[in-house]
């Protein structure tokens, strides 16, 4: 008689524990505006209580105990992380079916942990477990707290575009990421903070094992155990893929399958790119066109785009500017179509933009363009060539005859630009070349991409060189050192007709260019020409073209049109209508936009009247 109390009252205490895990949860996603609604809580009612109930049963622990926390705080992480961040960063309300599915998921996680714990602690080895369960829950939070320091530091929660950067990052980047954005310190405390959570996890786990040991192993009990590994590893597996953060992913996942589809397709596309080369520029005028990529630059802070600025950081160009005017053409209000690398060049080297709807891996790049009209095509960058898979810009560069990387692997170069002058050397004078250069520019940290000897503007004591305006202005001080001796060698060696100069995207000096936080001095980016007097001779239509542009509105997702105007390589994959190098421009500050289509140009709060 006195066994049965006892268990009744166990089994009372044991639902009510399980109800009030239930009943609280559901309140707190309430509470916090996420409610998944009772079309999704009401079936999922009873067999997650029944798991729960069960859960206590087989292993002897309540769900509320010190000896379950470190698998509560693992499985309650998982149910309330991303719903809640989402909440507070867009203040509405996320798909109620991913609410119910992260709900599943991270109770299913807690109950398996749970389940696993007992079972292991039957067999003995009571250290050993415990430490291996330290470090499941240890994995288990990572997620979560990946999340949670997104937050911290950027206000926002992940996204596709901040997933799709860490897809495509290596440890290099990484660690320049967590410098500026941590530093030192902050960034020992965390490991110091992960150190006290594993001796945590230890001693609860220690505690749960002797709770467990308590009482004698039997058959139902670890018959429990069994079926509810069982059940949460299916619903784990069920459910986790249409999590929320898994279905973000998902979409990088997507993207980047469908990017890889551009190299199957190249050779079909290349051949039907049908150019007239008897009317080409290279059939017209011999000679080399170069492209240089910049990283990072906005004209905010560049002294020959923004004469307010107080750092003399453009000599050279602000003299060619000044001096040479009939032949170099500045162009004062360019924008970036996003923040970020990939995403922006993917398309302003190819068809590709925010205005016509086309795919990447169905469109031809400038570097096609180059071929058929007739030059023989050079890829030179000190950028790495970025993650686990090719990057968009990887798969272009390929394609290009010659295609080199100072640093031939995956990593983010650590080179200063000026290793890219010596591969100028192999180019062929004799021939017609297409050369695309792609920097390293001012990608952060600034002060790691300028040698000391451009080390001109002092960064104020107790401020941090990393991420100072005096770091980025000597850094955008050496991209014009670079840019001056790629055009010297040019003119002097390659018989340069055209060279073309942009940034991939602009710069936030204080917040990068993280798109979850969008200013727009993340996307006003410097872009100009040089044409030489011959080039302006043969074409003077072009010329007169982009002289008339100067000052009109463009964004950097239409440069392909532009090259192929400036190479005078139209064809059926080209559209006047985005050649800022042909007279059928017709785009406007009124018409454009950034961020690919989510802010106009007219929401600009620096931008002119067009003239």
């Amino acid at each position: 008689m006195k066994h049965t109390t006892i268990n009744q009252d166990r089994f009372i205490r044991w639902f009510a524990a399980a109800a009030a895990y239930f009943v609280c949860l559901i309140a707190a996603y309430i509470d916090f505006g996420q409610d998944m609604g009772a079309k999704y809580f009401m079936p999922i009612l009873i067999p997650i209580i029944a798991a729960l109930v069960l859960i206590q049963y087989g292993t002897r622990v309540s769900i509320f105990s010190k000896a379950a926390l470190p698998n509560l705080v693992t499985g309650t992480a998982w149910c309330i992380t991303f719903p809640l961040l989402y909440q507070w960063t867009y203040h509405s309300v996320w798909y109620q079916s991913k609410i119910c599915f992260d709900f599943v998921v991270g109770t299913a996680g807690f109950i398996l942990l749970m389940a696993l714990e007992g079972a292991l602690f039957r067999l003995g080895h009571e250290k050993l477990t415990a430490a291996f369960m330290s470090v499941l829950n240890f994995l288990g939070l990572v997620i979560p707290f990946i999340q949670v320091t997104y937050y911290c530091l950027f206000w926002h929660c992940l996204s596709p575009a901040s997933l799709m950067a860490l897809y495509l990052t290596n440890y290099r980047e990484s660690i320049d990421f967590i410098q500026s954005n941590l530093g030192l310190l902050p960034t020992l405390l965390i490991f110091a903070g992960f150190a006290l959570f594993l001796y945590g996890c230890y001693h609860c786990h220690r505690e749960f094992f002797r709770r467990t040991l308590a009482e004698d192993t039997t058959a139902g009990r670890m018959g429990a155990l069994s079926l509810l590994t069982v059940a949460m590893i299916a619903a784990e597996g069920w459910y986790l893929p249409q999590t929320s953060v898994a279905d973000l992913w998902n979409d990088v996942i997507s993207y980047v399958n469908q990017t890889q589809e551009y190299s199957i397709g190249h050779d079909e596309r290349l051949e039907s790119l049908m150019i007239d080369k008897n009317m080409t520029l290279p059939t017209k005028l011999p000679g080399t066109v170069i492209v240089v990529i910049g990283e990072s630059a906005s004209r905010n802070y560049m002294k020959a785009f923004t004469p307010s600025f107080p750092y003399d950081d453009t000599p050279w160009l602000s003299g060619k500017f000044a001096s040479d005017s009939a032949n170099f053409l500045k162009f004062d209000n360019v924008y970036s179509s996003w923040s970020q690398t990939v995403p922006v060049l993917q398309r302003a080297l190819t068809e590709q933009s925010q205005y016509n709807g086309k795919e990447f891996f169905d469109s031809a790049s400038i570097v096609d363009v180059a071929k058929k009209a007739g030059y023989e095509t050079w890829w030179f960058s000190n950028q790495g060539r970025y993650g686990q898979y090719d990057s968009a810009i990887t798969l272009v560069a390929k394609t290009a005859d010659h295609a080199e990387w100072t640093d031939d692997s995956y990593n983010f170069s650590d080179k200063y630009d000026e290793a890219l002058l010596q591969y100028l050397s192999q180019v062929d004078p004799s021939k017609n070349n297409f050369i695309v250069l792609h920097i390293m520019g001012s990608h952060i940290y600034y002060n790691n991409r300028y040698p000391s000897e451009f080390n001109k503007f002092e960064t104020a004591e107790g401020d941090s060189t990393v991420s100072s305006v005096q770091s980025y202005a000597n850094s955008i001080l050496y991209t014009d050192y670079i840019l001056s001796q790629i055009f010297d060698y040019a003119q002097k060696n390659l018989n340069l007709q055209a060279m073309v100069y942009f940034s991939d995207h602009g710069e936030n000096i204080e917040i990068s260019h993280n798109p979850d936080v969008f200013s727009f001095d993340m996307v006003r980016i410097p872009m100009w020409t040089y044409l030489s007097p011959s080039y302006q001779q043969v074409m003077p239509g072009h010329t007169n073209a982009l002289r008339m542009h100067q000052s009109r509105y463009f964004t950097n997702d239409m440069l392909y049109d532009m090259i192929c105007g400036l190479l005078n390589a139209p064809s059926a994959r080209y559209n006047p209508e985005q050649d800022f190098a042909s007279f059928s421009y017709s785009f406007h500050r009124s018409n454009l936009t950034t961020m690919l289509g989510q802010h106009p140009l007219l929401e600009d709060p620096n931008g002119t009247e067009e003239k």
